[in-house]
């Protein structure tokens, strides 16, 4: 043999770490994304602008790509004009490509769904995208994006709400109240470290899962709660520290007040000013309740009100400034707060305003307390659901009597086929995809050495080279390339499977290091700093090797498959070969 033959090299090794490198990569380019302010090249679809194409909840990756690359067709990644100073990123179609004053290329853009291009219409028209605010091109197999569907559903409606609670009254940025779901997620971190990272006894996930999830150790019921009640009352502190809105207010007593946005005039002693409107909006997927009070200088002058919205509804709150009779004349400046918050539908507007007019500031610490208390309540009874029911799987799990008892909803025959079904399953998916990722490609033949074993692979391998020049499209290019260097391959007598796996991850290899060292020459021709090249650079590399592990074994399939029907019909026309040894296609 020409290797040890305690060295193997499995299929699924090989797959499994491209992709670990890959997310790896992947999630260093994410840091390094938000460290520098660039776009992330993996994105969720939150709009339906590009349907049927590209539906809502779609993740698609895209790679830098220089505007002269582009075709009339091509999907791709562009920053918004409309938005600027925030970055918005679009993903439309280019729908035409004209050239400026100067002769340079600029392009018209337009969803799938979209009546009109992006240029034109009844709404503000996106100027032509340029070369500054291209950031890439969608992956795509003729001009049809690869996309994962649907996945990224959950995201875009975990991130509407996300947006819509952490903007209660206006479009004001602030941190989230979807803080109160941060201590299950802390938990969820915790038991995946628990699970994956730390060493234990255990040998297996399934083992490991069951030890932690349903394992004899009790959960002690107080220390948790505790530790919940804690997380709940730093998360809500955290939240109202940014989680506000506020206009600047003034009011005189027996003389003029200060310019502000709500100028409550000049009022005398013992009186009450006109009413002033304060228009409040809840944006948000849920009603909220709020207050609404004076800070500062104005605080003791403002009145102090509880309001209730309902979700997307929008309505003026009528404040005024009162003074009395010992009040010191001046002018008073301050601001007007208002805080909301879904989970203050817990209490009654009565015990809110009672609270509000005996200390509006000290309110919002009260009201996050006792929800923290209510919540921290109800955590305490699921977890003692969660025992109960775990306890109950145990008992379940030592007397199996029950699982001979008749079951009312499926009878027997309908669980047998039900098994039976799921074992069928396994078999065929077993049969048409274990055997290569069980295959070993360090494995050589008798009295062949190592080099001897990739030569033929390699020699068949570079037709790649010319393609990767008469083909433009890198998917399709990829694509024709792995098929056409089998074929070569098994003609120069690669016969065996092993072999044409070889030279499939061989040819993906040359073509995935092309199309890396090309996007790398892009991102370094866009003169940015050396951050922002690391982050795109990093970014391109993990979306490249994640193509190349996810792309393996379907196009390793398809080629072993065109080899196989080549092999047939050789086969018919020389009976013969089937006695040949050394062919196991």
């Amino acid at each position: 043999m020409g290797w040890d033959e305690n060295i193997k090299l499995k299929m699924r090794t090989v797959i499994g770490n491209i992709i670990f490198f890959a997310a790896l990569l992947l999630i260093i380019s994410r840091f390094l994304s938000v460290w520098a302010g660039t776009p992330f090249p993996i994105d969720l679809v939150t709009s339906d602008s590009m349907s049927p194409t590209l539906m809502k909840g779609d993740v698609i990756a895209w790679t830098p790509t220089r505007i002269e690359d582009i075709k009339e067709g091509d999907v791709i990644v562009f920053k918004s004009y409309l938005n600027w100073p925030d970055e918005k990123i679009l993903v439309h179609r280019v729908s035409d490509i004209k050239k400026d004053s100067q002769g340079q290329p600029i392009l018209e853009t337009k969803g799938d769904a979209n009546e009109w291009v992006d240029q034109e219409g009844p709404h503000i028209p996106e100027p032509y995208i340029r070369e500054s605010n291209l950031m890439g091109k969608v992956i795509s197999i003729d001009q049809i994006p690869l996309k994962i569907p649907f996945v990224g559903y959950l995201g875009v409606w975990v991130n509407d709400g996300i947006k819509a609670l952490s903007e209660p009254t206006s479009s004001k940025g602030s941190l989230s109240y979807a803080g109160i779901f941060s201590p299950l997620i802390i938990s969820a971190v915790a038991l995946v470290i628990l699970t994956l990272v730390t060493p234990e006894k255990t040998k297996t996930i399934k083992q490991k899962i069951k030890k932690h999830i349903f394992g004899p150790r009790k959960i002690n019921l107080k220390k948790t709660l505790i530790f919940f009640l804690l997380i709940y009352l730093m998360f809500f502190t955290i939240i109202h520290f940014f989680a506000f809105e506020s206009v600047t207010a003034s009011v005189g007593i027996e003389q003029s007040s200060q310019s502000s946005d709500m100028n409550f005039g000049r009022i005398k002693k013992g009186t009450e000013s006109l009413p002033k409107d304060l228009p409040v909006v809840n944006p948000s997927i849920s009603t909220v309740k709020g207050i609404i009070f004076g800070k500062g200088e104005v605080n003791e002058y403002v009145s102090r009100k509880v309001f209730q919205l309902n979700s997307g509804e929008e309505r003026p709150i009528l404040l005024s400034a009162s003074a009395s009779n010992n009040t010191k004349n001046g002018s008073y400046y301050g601001e007007i707060m208002v805080y909301s918050s879904p989970f203050w539908m817990f209490f009654p507007d009565d015990f809110m305003q009672h609270l509000c007019n005996w200390n509006a500031e000290a309110t919002v610490y009260i009201l996050d307390f006792l929800t923290a208390v209510i919540l921290t309540t109800i955590t305490g009874l699921l977890l003692i659901s969660i025992t109960l029911t775990t306890k109950l799987y145990e008992i379940l799990s030592i007397d199996l009597s029950w699982k001979r008892k008749p079951h009312p909803i499926l009878k027997k025959q309908t669980m047998e086929k039900i098994k039976n079904t799921k074992t069928s399953f396994k078999k065929y998916i077993s049969k048409k995809i274990g055997w290569i990722t069980k295959t070993d490609i360090a494995e050589t033949e008798k009295n062949e050495t190592p080099a001897k074993s990739f030569i033929k692979p390699v020699l068949a391998s570079l037709i790649v080279l010319p393609i990767l020049y008469i083909i433009s499209d890198q998917m399709i290019a990829m694509i024709a390339a792995v098929f056409i260097t089998a074929v070569i391959a098994y003609l120069i007598s690669c016969k065996l499977r092993r072999k044409i796996i070889i030279t499939v991850i061989i040819t993906m290899a040359i073509i995935i290091a092309h199309m890396i060292i090309q996007s790398n020459i892009i991102i370094i021709d866009k003169g940015q700093t050396n951050i922002e090249i690391l982050a795109y650079s990093t970014g391109a590399i993990g979306i490249y090797l994640l193509l190349f592990g996810l792309l393996l074994i379907p196009l390793t399939l398809a080629s072993t498959f065109i080899v196989r029907q080549i092999r047939n019909l050789k086969e018919r026309k020389e009976p013969l070969l089937i006695l040949e040894g050394k062919c196991d296609l």
